[in-house]
C-alpha cells in the first residue's frame, strides 16, 4: 500500500516516467524512410502512409478520450503501449505494403489512446493528494523523459541500423516495448466516480467535452493558441532537412539538429514550471516574437545557403519550439484545472486533437502553397497568416480572468 508520504506519493508518477521513457525508445524513427525503401515502397508511399497515420490518429483521438472517461486510465495507457508493441512485432517478422500500412495505423491508434489519458492520469493522481498545483512541473517531467527517450533512440537507432540492420534494430525496440509494458503495469489504478451519462449517451458526453474547450473563456484562447503553435512547430521542423540539403550541409548536421531538437524539447519539460511562474503573463508575447524571428531566420538561411547559418537558424527554431512546448504544458495544466473528472480525458483529448489537426492542416496547406508558389513565397504567405492569426490582441483579458 502506498503511504501518503511526500516522496513515496509521487512514486507512481516516476513509474509513469520510466515506462514512457522506455516506450519512446523508437529506434526506427530516424531511419523509417530507409525501412520503407527496404520493403520496396517509394517516397510517395511514405507520404501517403504518414497521411493515413495522421488521419487514423485524428479520427480516433476524441473517441479514445471518451474511453478514458469510461474505463480506468491505467488500462487505456497499457492498451496504447500494447498497440505500439504490436506494430513492432509486425515490422519485425513480416514485410510488405500492407504490413507497413497496418503498422502505421496501429501507431496512430496507440497515439490516440495515449494522448489525453496520460495527462489526465497525472492530474487526477495529484488532485487526489491535493497537489494539483504541481501539474505543470509533473507533466513537464513527463515531457522531459519522453523527449529524452526520443533523443536517445534517434542516436541508437542510427547505430543499430548502420552496424546490425533492421532485424536487430526491431529486436531491441521490441525488448524496450515489453519492458515499458511491464513497468506501466505497476501503476496504481485511480478510483473515480463515473457519471451515468458516460455510459448512456456517449455522443452527448463527447459534445459537452468539446464545448467545454470552445466555450470556456478561461481556456479557449489558450487551446487555440497552443494548437496554432503546434501547427507552426510542424512547419518549422518540416523545413529543417530541405534547408540543410539546399545549404550542402554535411551529413552529421542532420543527426545533430535532430538530437538538439529532442534535447531542447526535453528541457522544455524541466523548465516549464519555472518559466510559467516567472513569465506566465508574457508567454503569448514571447511565443509571438519567436514565431517572427524563426521565419525571418529561415528566409535568410534559404537566401544565403550557408551550412553554418542554416544550422544556426534551425537551432534557433528549436529554442522557439522549446517555448511553444512550455506554452502547451501550461495550457494542458490550465485545461485540467478547469475540467471535471467525469469528462477529463475526453476534454484533454479534444485539446490534443486541435493541435494535431493544426499540424495536419498546416502541412497540407504548406505543401499546396509550395507546389504553386515555391518554397520562399510559401513561407512568406505563412508568416503573414501567422502574424494575423496569432496577434495577441485578447490575451490580457484571458489572463486576468485566470
Amino acid at each position: 500500500m502506498i503511504k501518503k508520504i511526500k516522496n513515496i506519493d509521487i512514486f507512481p508518477l516516476k513509474i509513469l516516467y520510466l515506462g514512457s521513457f522506455l516506450q519512446y525508445q523508437r529506434f526506427i524513427m530516424p531511419v523509417s524512410f530507409l525501412f520503407y525503401l527496404a520493403n520496396g515502397l517509394t517516397f510517395k508511399d511514405f507520404i501517403l502512409f504518414q497521411s493515413i497515420f495522421n488521419i487514423a490518429c485524428l479520427a480516433a483521438k476524441i473517441p479514445m478520450g471518451y474511453f478514458g472517461d469510461l474505463f480506468s486510465k491505467k488500462s487505456i495507457i497499457v492498451f496504447s503501449y500494447v498497440l505500439y508493441a504490436l506494430r513492432v512485432v509486425l515490422w519485425l517478422f513480416f514485410r510488405g505494403f500492407w504490413i507497413i500500412l497496418a503498422g502505421e495505423i496501429l501507431y496512430g491508434l496507440s497515439k490516440a489512446f495515449y494522448k489525453g489519458n496520460v495527462d489526465s492520469y497525472i492530474y487526477e493522481w495529484l488532485n487526489q493528494r491535493k497537489n494539483e498545483n504541481k501539474m505543470i512541473s509533473s507533466y513537464g517531467d513527463f515531457a522531459f523523459y519522453t523527449s529524452l527517450g526520443s533523443a536517445i533512440s534517434c542516436i541508437l537507432g542510427v547505430v543499430f541500423y548502420k552496424y546490425f540492420g533492421f532485424k536487430v534494430l526491431f529486436t531491441f525496440e521490441l525488448i524496450a516495448q515489453i519492458f515499458s509494458i511491464i513497468v506501466i503495469l505497476f501503476l496504481p489504478k485511480i478510483e473515480f466516480k463515473k457519471s451515468a451519462s458516460v455510459n448512456k449517451d456517449w455522443f452527448n458526453h463527447i459534445k459537452i467535452s468539446i464545448l467545454s474547450i470552445l466555450r470556456n473563456k478561461k481556456i479557449n484562447f489558450y487551446a487555440y493558441y497552443s494548437a496554432m503553435l503546434t501547427g507552426i512547430t510542424s512547419v518549422l521542423v518540416w523545413n529543417f532537412q530541405p534547408l540543410l540539403k539546399i545549404s550542402s550541409a554535411p551529413v552529421f548536421l542532420y543527426g545533430l539538429t535532430n538530437v538538439i531538437n529532442q534535447l531542447l524539447r526535453s528541457l522544455a519539460g524541466k523548465v516549464a514550471d519555472l518559466i510559467s511562474k516567472l513569465y506566465s503573463k508574457y508567454l503569448v508575447l514571447i511565443s509571438y516574437i519567436f514565431v517572427i524571428l524563426s521565419f525571418i531566420l529561415l528566409f535568410e538561411a534559404y537566401k544565403l545557403k550557408n551550412a553554418l547559418f542554416s544550422f544556426f537558424s534551425i537551432t534557433f527554431s528549436c529554442f522557439a519550439v522549446l517555448f511553444f512546448l512550455v506554452f502547451s504544458i501550461y495550457t494542458i495544466s490550465l485545461i485540467h484545472k478547469n475540467t471535471r473528472n467525469i469528462n477529463r480525458a475526453t476534454t484533454s483529448s479534444t485539446n490534443s486533437f486541435l493541435g494535431d489537426f493544426a499540424s495536419f492542416l498546416f502541412l497540407l496547406i504548406f505543401k499546396y502553397l509550395y507546389d504553386i508558389f515555391g518554397l520562399f513565397n510559401a513561407l512568406l504567405i505563412f508568416l503573414v497568416l501567422f502574424l494575423i492569426a496569432l496577434f495577441p490582441y485578447s490575451y490580457r483579458n484571458n489572463l486576468q480572468k485566470n
